[in-house]
């Protein structure tokens, strides 16, 4: 079933049952993302909110969602690094919205780096455009939403950093959520 609304957030755990993204120090990053995308939707009283399915591809998954213009779409990642001493939080946005720091897309991705590396106590490593990312382009950034950002919440590679973030699940949850509000009223 498509759902289309230009109204809607949609959320997204960035990766699923078959691909678990990045796996250190005993987790999975699908499941460290589930925890923050579940704990967002508990915290955001949204009903029409739209989150992607743990046994859907990325492919599935955007092919059954059709953001509009007036929506937002979040999607939530951890990243990894060769060592255990690389920390902090950095977003992706389109490379239209990181040249445009006036977007509502770069004001949220600064907004979500904000909250999340005051709350972690870590590092801001910025906005950063989808080229920067091991990625050419990010297709979930580009699917004609009003809003997008690809946020990576910590390096799952570092040293307490997924504990951290179990810890503080439900504050994300919280914070997140009324960001994504916020960003999504603007729409």
């Amino acid at each position: 079933m498509i759902q289309f609304s230009p109204l809607r957030t949609f959320l997204s755990a960035g990766h699923h049952d078959k691909d678990p993204g990045a796996v250190a120090n005993g987790y999975k990053e699908a499941d460290v993302t589930k925890l923050i995308r579940d704990s967002i939707v508990r915290n955001s009283g949204d009903k029409d909110i739209v989150v992607d399915k743990d046994w859907e591809n990325n492919r599935q998954y955007q092919n059954r969602i059709k953001p509009g213009a007036g929506s937002v779409v979040f999607d939530i990642h951890l990243n990894a690094a060769g060592n255990n001493t690389t920390r902090g939080v950095e977003s992706y946005v389109n490379r239209k919205d990181f040249a445009d720091k006036n977007s509502a897309s770069y004001k949220m991705a600064d907004e979500v780096n904000l909250f999340l590396s005051k709350e972690l106590g870590i590092k801001n490593r910025g906005v950063k455009p989808e080229n920067n990312s091991q990625h050419s382009t990010i297709g979930i950034l580009n699917l004609g939403s009003g809003i997008a950002v690809l946020v990576e919440v910590d390096f799952i590679t570092g040293a307490g950093a997924v504990e951290n973030i179990m810890v503080k699940k439900d504050i994300i949850g919280k914070g997140l959520a009324k960001i994504l509000k916020k960003y999504d009223d603007l729409m």
